[in-house]
């Protein structure tokens, strides 16, 4: 009895989460966009939450991957997921820098509870997928006693053309795909990236929760550098050209800008998962954070936290030097892409200030667009500071003749 019981409700709940059809209304666009949700075809255990895919069917940009929406669907479902798909119909404005307005849209709707009422969705497996893209979960790319680290791959499915990869760290250090972060940071940069046909992956930040403002070193560099590693294997074997740039905002800032800063740095590698592998990057997106800890504001509040755990600066500068991102660098870099709310705490723009002074007396190239509308402590928004970002991305991570494919191992 007790196991016709348990069909009855797994039964149930299928049908209860049986397809549907509604509308959603598109801030981009304007219009009301066919909305069908599609139950997943696995059983779920009784109570327990659905991890969701919002499948962007017919956007603006060109679709890379080549395998149906029918079979990737198919696919989503079958592994578990709520499959929710959002058809645009090719509407001009169904691309950045305007998509971004859904995107925030639909986070804040699933964080508010207004959309998807009632059904029983994980807040902390929350994907936007763009059409012609799959989803790739839980790639582990660290162990150790305390923790495994992973990120989460969504990438063209047989693309028409090798393409590269953005790797962001979540600035969420217990549910990398927490929707309450990405929807306080009005975060973007990966499913607008996905839309415009690039690989994106985010991964756990290399600090478990909770958090404290402290990254510790050298574990810090190492686990961001097996993170890299990791993408750039598994990526060899999805048709990914092997080029990555990093992103970061806030705690996730100081990642991505170690990346760029360490590619000369044999100590981080050789930890983690794929020792053997490529960890240089091919640029870096850094936003909001801190950066260096030998040039901080004098009333900055996190300096008695910083002299708890490192000592006195002026006692133990090496120490506050070695856990600075930026202290690694002392010659030129690769290309960076710079961005800051002009409304961020003072702290947060002179560490921005200090970083652009480095860059320009290495004459290190690097590109800043600071926002003008004030948000505070939020990633960017504005189509200013948008079409600039993504045009960065598709020119660092598209091969061409002088840009030439990396390949998984060293030469």
């Amino acid at each position: 009895m007790r196991g016709w019981r348990q069909f009855l409700v797994l039964t149930l709940t299928s049908l209860a989460l049986a397809a549907s059809d509604a509308t959603w209304t598109s801030p981009a666009t304007g219009l009301s966009l066919p909305l069908t949700i599609l139950a997943p075809t696995s059983p779920a255990s009784p109570g327990a939450l659905l991890p969701v895919v919002f499948y962007l069917e017919n956007l603006a940009a060109p679709r890379v991957g080549t395998d149906s929406d029918e079979a990737i669907i198919r696919d989503l479902r079958a592994a578990g997921h709520l499959v929710v798909v959002l058809d645009y119909a090719h509407h001009p404005r169904a691309r950045t820098p305007t998509l971004e307005q859904d995107l925030v849209a639909l986070r804040r709707q699933l964080q508010q509870k207004s959309l998807l009422a009632g059904q029983p969705i994980d807040p902390a497996h929350l994907f936007i997928v763009p059409s012609g893209h799959r989803l790739l979960r839980d790639v582990v790319f660290y162990r150790d006693d305390a923790r495994t680290l992973a990120l989460d791959l969504i990438y063209p499915s047989n693309p028409a053309r090798p393409v590269g990869a953005v790797l962001e760290f979540s600035c969420d250090n217990a549910n990398r795909m927490s929707n309450f972060s990405l929807d306080f940071c009005t975060d973007t940069v990966l499913p607008i990236a996905a839309s415009e046909g690039l690989a994106v992956a985010m991964a756990d930040h290399p600090v478990a929760a909770p958090y404290q403002g402290l990254d510790p070193m050298p574990d810090s560099a190492r686990k961001a550098k097996a993170a890299v590693r990791t993408l750039r294997a598994v990526g060899s074997t999805l048709g990914l050209n092997g080029r990555i740039v990093p992103a970061g905002f806030s705690r996730g800032s100081g990642m991505a800008l170690l990346l760029a800063t360490t590619l000369d740095h044999p100590e981080f590698d050789g930890f983690g998962e794929h020792p053997g592998i490529d960890s240089r990057v091919q640029g870096a997106v850094v936003m909001s954070g801190r950066f260096t800890y030998l040039d901080l504001r004098p009333d900055d509040k996190m300096i008695p936290r910083y002299e708890k755990a490192w000592g006195t600066r002026s006692d133990h500068r090496d120490i506050w030097r070695a856990h600075g991102a930026l202290d690694y660098l002392t010659h030129p870099t690769v290309p960076l892409f710079l961005t800051i709310n002009v409304t961020e705490s003072p702290d947060a723009l002179h560490q921005m200030d200090v970083l652009k002074r480095r860059l320009q007396e290495l004459s290190s190239p690097f590109e800043c667009q600071p926002e003008l509308e004030p948000r505070g402590h939020r990633m960017p928004l504005d189509p200013a500071v948008l079409v600039p970002l993504h045009r960065y991305l598709q020119g660092q991570l598209h091969a061409t003749d002088h840009l030439e494919t990396i390949h998984p191992a060293r030469p």
